[in-house]
This record gives C-alpha cells, sequence and structure tokens, in this order.
C-alpha cells in the first residue's frame, strides 16, 4: 500500500510518547526517534536512514538499532545527513566512548563496514529503495532539513523541527504535486519566546505562516507536540482558521499518499 507510518509522532516521552522516527518503506526512515518499539524484528529490513538533524529525540534509537542487528545484518546500513549531522554521529555518537565505531567495524555478517556515511546536499534527490528524497534547509537552532518524499508518484512534504521558514512555502507554492503536509507544532502559544529561543512553532505561529500558502489543497498533519501540552495545542489548532483542519498525528498512525 502507498503510505507512510508514523512510528514516533512527539518531541518528548512523556506519558509513553515515542519521539520522532517516520518510516517511508519496508527499507527507508525519516530519523531514528522510535523504531525498534513499534517494529521490532521487522525492523532489520531497514537499509537506508535519512536524518533531519542531529538532536537526540530525533536519533536516539540508532546505537540500539544496529546492537539489535549486528550479528545477522549483511548489507550496511546507510545513514543520510548534511555535513553537521554526519559529523555530530561521528564525533559523538560513533566514537568508542559513547559507541563503538560501526563506521570502522566490519558487519558480523557480510564484508565491509557495519554502517555508510553519505553526506547529502539541500536541493538535490536522492534515491532509496522505492523511494526518492529530496531535502530542503529549514530554521532549526542546529543546521537541519526537511523533505520531499516522493513515493509511487506521490509527493508528501515533511518539515522535522523548524521555526518560521519561507522556504517550505516556497516550495508547496512551485509544487502543486505535493498533497500533504507534516509540519511540527511543538509550544502552545503562550510559550512563543521558547519557541523562537528553541527554533519551534506555536498554533499561532502556525497559524500564521499558513498564510504564504497560496493553496487550498494541502492537506496538514501536526508531528513533534510536546507530551504534555497535547490538548492545550489541540484546543488552539481548532480555534485558528488556518489550522482548524489539521490532523495531530499519534504514534502508530498512517498516513495514505
Amino acid at each position: 500500500m502507498n503510505i507512510i507510518k508514523i512510528l514516533g509522532a512527539y518531541g518528548g516521552t512523556d506519558d509513553g510518547k515515542a519521539t520522532t522516527s517516520i518510516q517511508i518503506s519496508e527499507k527507508v526512515t525519516i530519523d531514528a526517534g522510535n523504531i525498534l518499539n513499534p517494529l521490532g524484528y521487522r525492523a532489520r529490513k531497514i537499509d537506508h536512514m535519512f536524518f533531519t538533524h542531529s538532536h537526540y529525540d530525533h536519533i536516539v534509537d540508532l546505537p540500539f538499532f544496529i546492537d539489535a542487528f549486528f550479528l545477522e545484518r549483511e548489507e550496511p546500513l546507510h545513514l543520510y545527513g548534511i555535513n553537521h549531522t554526519i559529523d555530530v554521529l561521528k564525533k559523538h555518537i560513533f566514537n568508542s566512548a559513547i559507541c563503538p565505531d560501526f563506521n570502522i567495524i566490519a558487519q558480523a555478517g557480510g564484508k565491509g563496514p557495519a554502517i555508510v556515511f553519505h553526506e547529502i546536499e539541500a536541493g538535490n534527490e536522492y534515491a532509496a529503495d522505492s523511494v526518492r528524497m529530496t531535502p530542503f534547509e529549514t530554521n532549526h537552532i542546529v543546521k537541519s532539513v526537511g523533505y520531499v518524499i516522493k513515493k509511487h508518484g506521490k509527493k508528501i512534504m515533511f518539515t522535522s523541527d523548524t521555526y518560521k521558514c519561507g522556504k517550505i512555502w516556497d516550495i508547496l507554492n512551485s509544487d502543486e504535486t505535493i498533497t500533504k503536509l507534516i509540519i511540527e507544532t511543538s509550544f502552545p502559544s503562550a510559550y512563543e519566546h521558547l519557541a523562537l529561543a528553541s527554533g519551534h512553532l506555536t498554533p499561532k505561529l502556525l497559524n500564521e505562516e499558513l498564510s504564504h500558502l497560496k493553496r487550498t489543497d494541502v492537506d496538514i498533519y501536526i508531528c513533534h507536540i510536546k507530551p504534555k501540552h497535547i490538548d492545550t495545542i489541540k484546543k488552539e489548532l481548532r480555534d485558528f482558521e488556518r489550522t482548524k483542519n489539521a490532523i495531530v498525528l499519534d504514534d502508530g498512525m498512517e498516513i495514505e499518499l
């Protein structure tokens, strides 16, 4: 089926919620905030992980994933990210002090290293399994990207973590084949100062940003809510004109393309 699955939808783990991870196909994910728990042994089939940025809630399952399937994998795990993200993973995760350096450790069931890093650039398209991924720059407190995902001729945009970002609306307004948008809303509108400081959106800010969208045929999905603010943010989204029909994502939900 032409779907993507939300493995982790939130910006925190309060009350059992899971952090950001999206399964694009059987072999491809975006981010690694929650992979092993929802997929279990099926996760062994994942060969490609595209990362939006280096924050812990987007990478936390990566070392555990490698450890879980190291002895049986025959192909390396391919990790895609912009220069900053790859540098952080190499220096602060796979550095032998925090986690073994699987970039130089040969995989047990095959040849070559257990992981292979791929440095990507915004605006270029990358193919993996049955999907094509085009990263674009977003506006977060570290260098980050979102992705335009193309699967079986259908396109969906995932912004990941971002503050106000004109690039999102430029892409959507210029490409009418993108019919769905997954965008973050982390804090209630009363915390706009925190949203600015941390590079996130509120319902009020999202409503303002949507004024730049010159189309009415884009389905809006909300992710990365901080769990303790779920009820407040849902109410605020319903109160604003441009966000009242937005769908709030939950762990395990599927989006049909």
